[in-house]
């Protein structure tokens, strides 16, 4: 019996590449499902960065000035009352 080596190989090829992107997608998923959970914290963090920066930025914007420590904690301030912290 002859063997086409060739073809044996290009199969071998075929299988090891099923495989890796198999285990990419298993892995992805998982890391998919790690973000999953995190995106409620990070939703928040954003939405209270948002708001405190707004409230600096127009804060020194109507006073015609530059943004300063406290100006920031006003808005951190702020944006946490909001949240009902």
């Amino acid at each position: 019996m002859k063997i086409n080596w060739g073809a044996l190989g290009i199969t071998i090829g075929l299988i090891l590449v099923a495989a890796s992107i198999l285990a990419t997608g298993l892995m992805v998923g998982r890391r998919i499902l790690r973000l999953e959970r995190q995106i409620p914290i990070t939703r928040a963090r954003m939405k209270r960065a948002i708001i405190a920066q707004q409230y600096v930025f127009s804060k020194a914007d109507s006073e015609k000035r530059a943004v300063t420590l406290e100006d920031l904690r006003e808005g951190y301030a702020l944006a946490d009352k909001f949240a009902g912290k």
